[in-house]
């Protein structure tokens, strides 16, 4: 007997999407979860970045913010370390995490007590495990802290937020990119901020 009732489909399902707003202070972004170590601003979780475990389940976070926040924890290795395993343990796979910080040789950085720990992509390179099995092989000293923390992260894109003037020569032409970029790496005061996505592998 055959009927015309349509086919049979499987029910739709939605993978969560939950940001994460890490250190976020006054800097409140709706449709994200706002945490800060202090409630002086209307923030959705109060916790301590350098408290773990983080008040988040393993694998939930699709997206997470640390928005000048990366330079002010762990002034401690460990403490250091211990923050990017909870970053890893609390990432669902392929999760992003957009990390905007100043650049080590600006005085935004340098002037500022509270800044412990200068960050740049290489620092954040040392937590990618197939680099660090490349280094390996090739006899590089690089410290393997994707293996050794047991964590995995990619650097995906990086971009160099430039002072204005320096802006303006590119802009024209008077600053080739290898003259920018030696300057980047021995003056002060030429990139104010870096900003890196990086993304977490679960496998």
């Amino acid at each position: 007997m055959t009927t015309n009732r349509p086919p049979l489909r499987a029910p739709e399902t939605r993978e969560i999407q939950m940001r994460v707003n890490l250190g976020c202070g006054n800097k409140i972004l709706q449709g994200w979860v706002n945490l800060d170590k202090y409630d002086v601003y209307p923030v959705d979780v109060v916790h301590d970045l350098e408290t773990f475990p983080y008040p988040f389940e393993t694998g939930s976070c699709t997206e997470i913010l640390m928005n000048h926040v990366l330079e002010h924890l762990g002034a401690d290795a460990e403490i250091f370390n211990g923050v990017i395993k909870e970053l890893h343990r609390i990432c669902k796979h392929d999760a992003r995490l957009y990390i905007n910080v100043p650049h080590p040789r600006h005085d935004t950085f340098l002037s500022d007590p509270t800044h412990v720990r200068p960050i740049n992509p290489d620092v954040l390179r040392l937590y990618d495990q197939a680099l660090n099995e490349e280094w390996a092989k090739s006899n590089v000293a690089n410290t393997p802290l994707g293996i050794l923390c047991s964590v995995n992260f990619v650097v995906e894109s990086t971009h160099y937020v430039l002072e204005e003037k320096y802006q303006e020569q590119v802009a024209q032409g008077r600053i080739s990119e290898d003259e920018l970029w030696a300057m980047i790496s021995e003056r002060n005061n030429i990139a104010r901020e870096i900003q890196i996505i990086w993304k977490a592998i679960k496998h």
